[in-house]
């Protein structure tokens, strides 16, 4: 099955990146011809939405799915620099991100420059190039203030939905051409007659993604309309506040109060060395500056307020856009320590709330319909969740195939795993051990592959490794991701190459002394699973022919099918 993610804005990237990792940790969206639980076979287009071309999310983005490749490289075989990484162990995703950049638009003549502001868009003088044609100004005062159509909107809409909107509905139009920036590269004809899930995310109360998502959906909904039988599918995840920012280093100007431009140098000369301002030229704190004086930001008081103007929006005009739409946030936002307006100083860690939105996508990939196509779907737990201290068990779940896939349980499978793999498998003396391991009769006609396969194996899990820390990382103080950091501690002893971490895992593995059942229980958080390590000995895919992937999807599953919630939890 194709999937598109069309991340809209700052946090549609942050959860287009949430959603690499689950993927390469081993999170499923189908069942294969044996009834395996797998993401193998699905494929994945990520498609990024946001004039801010130097985010710190997109290079985020990036640098997990130059992992997700290299992970995909190891388990497979294939070349390392393919754009396309496959392998049996997960989905295949094409790892150049096809960056949509909304003034990107048909030129027509218009100034290089012109785009960069909501009246070198919308000025017809622009539109020809400077040619003498009427302007559009007479047109746009009733709309804008002169400050919004001049203001620099190269690093996104600044809280100020009004104004992206009307480029955004342009750049949209676009798309329909394969000839324009837009078309070429979402490539849309590459969809024709062919079902294909698109999932658009991002956020409720900020610029880029408020008026982003509405308007793509549209795009797409009136595509599907007019090809009612390619199997199109649209689904989306709206972002209420999860984060709340601090306020910039100075405020912007009293209502009432007019910008003067000989006044910014102070200002630069007394807060240019503020985080914010970190790598940037003079004309880029220039802008900051103004920017930030005439209220171009994300203003932590406004946000509740925006976010409800949003879902009315989404109310009255957007909700039937969508085959599934969900709501994702919390009561009460985790509060980020270092402010930022875009660019590559606006980076911060992985947050659970965008972990939830992910799985939203994983859910609707898998098929798993929310029963009501009237209602929004919120990420939610049945218990009180504290903001800052969520645990995996408060994750929701979703559905492959009729079985549920429990977040706290995938992510025991895959630590697990990768003790047994790094620490179980006797790789110095694999012919010795094939009465006891089924991987080790592979290997016996075929010894030379140990030394490919034990190292792939190595960074294969390494790489999962890292992912699954990534995504419940512990909060720091000038960096809250919202977890609860008992998690990340239970889980690092199946990760970590400490002699005593191994041992208490591999004692567990043993058998008691009368009978076969497993000496102890390997836990993370409620969840549990009970096995020995004759038991993975025997866990090997069908065949001489099998893949590292399959192998590990195999160990996968019979970890998984095990796994159960600790009774009184």
């Amino acid at each position: 099955m194709k999937h598109v993610f069309v991340a809209i804005g700052g946090s549609g990237t942050k959860v287009a990146e949430a959603l690499v990792r689950l993927l390469a940790v081993g999170f499923p969206t189908r069942k294969d011809d044996n009834g395996h639980l797998t993401s193998a076979g699905d494929t994945l287009q990520i498609w990024r939405v946001d004039p801010d071309r130097s985010s710190g999310a997109s290079e985020d983005l990036n640098q997990a799915l130059q992992e997700y490749r290299r992970l995909q490289s190891c388990l497979s075989d294939n070349d390392e620099t393919r754009t396309l990484a496959q392998s049996s162990w997960s989905m295949d995703i094409e790892t150049k991100v096809r960056h949509l950049h909304p003034l990107d638009l048909p030129k027509d003549g218009a100034e290089d420059n012109a785009a960069k502001s909501l009246r070198g868009v919308l000025d017809s003088r622009h539109q020809r190039g400077g040619q003498s044609i009427p302007s559009s100004n007479a047109l746009l005062a009733p709309f804008f203030e002169t400050k919004d159509l001049d203001v620099q909107i190269d690093r996104g809409f600044y809280q100020k939905p009004f104004i992206g909107s009307a480029i955004m509905s342009i750049f949209a139009k676009s798309l329909e051409d394969d000839s324009t920036p837009g078309g070429r590269a979402a490539g849309l004809t590459a969809f024709s007659n062919t079902p294909t899930n698109f999932f658009l995310c991002g956020s409720l109360h900020g610029g880029t993604g408020a008026c982003g998502v509405p308007v793509m959906g549209s795009f797409l909904k009136s595509r599907k309309d007019q090809n009612a039988g390619w199997g199109w599918r649209i689904g989306g995840c709206l972002l209420a506040p999860y984060v709340t920012p601090p306020n910039p280093p100075f405020g912007a100007l009293a209502e009432g109060v007019e910008f003067n431009e000989g006044d910014v140098g102070q200002y630069i000369e007394r807060f240019g060395n503020e985080p914010a301002f970190i790598g940037m030229t003079h004309e880029e704190k220039h802008q900051l500056v103004k920017q930030i004086l005439q209220g171009f930001y994300a203003d932590p008081e406004d946000m509740e307020a925006r976010a409800k103007q949003g879902l009315a929006f989404y109310r009255d005009h957007s909700a039937d856009y969508f085959d599934e739409l969900y709501l994702v946030g919390k009561p009460n936002p985790n509060k980020l320590k270092v402010w930022s307006n875009g660019g590559v100083t606006q980076r911060n860690p992985l947050n659970s709330a965008e972990m939830v939105s992910a799985l939203a996508a994983l859910n609707f990939f898998a098929r798993a319909g929310t029963g009501n196509e009237k209602s929004y779907v919120i990420g939610s737990s049945a218990a009180d969740v504290p903001a800052e201290d969520m645990r995996l068990s408060h994750l929701p779940s979703y559905q492959v195939g009729g079985t549920e896939i429990d977040a706290e349980k995938v992510f025991l499978a895959s630590a697990l795993m990768n003790h047994l793999v790094i620490n179980q498998i006797p790789w110095q003396n694999v012919r010795a051990s094939v009465k006891d391991f089924e991987l080790c009769r592979f290997y016996d006609d075929k010894e030379q592959r140990v030394g490919v396969d034990q190292p792939s194996f190595t960074e294969a899990l390494r790489l999962i490794s890292n992912s699954l820390v990534s995504l419940v990382r512990e909060n720091t103080g000038d960096n809250p991701t919202g977890w609860n950091n008992r998690d990340a501690q239970e889980m690092w002893k199946y990760l970590s190459p400490d002699p005593v971490s191994v041992k208490d895992v591999e004692t567990k593995l043993g058998k008691k002394m009368f009978g076969s059942e497993a000496k102890g229980e390997n836990v993370l958080g409620m969840s549990t699973v009970k096995f020995t390590t004759q038991d993975f000995g025997k866990w090997c895919p069908a065949g001489d022919q099998f893949t590292r992937g399959e192998y590990l999807r195999t160990v996968w599953n019979k970890i998984s099918d095990r796994c159960q919630t600790q009774l009184g939890g």
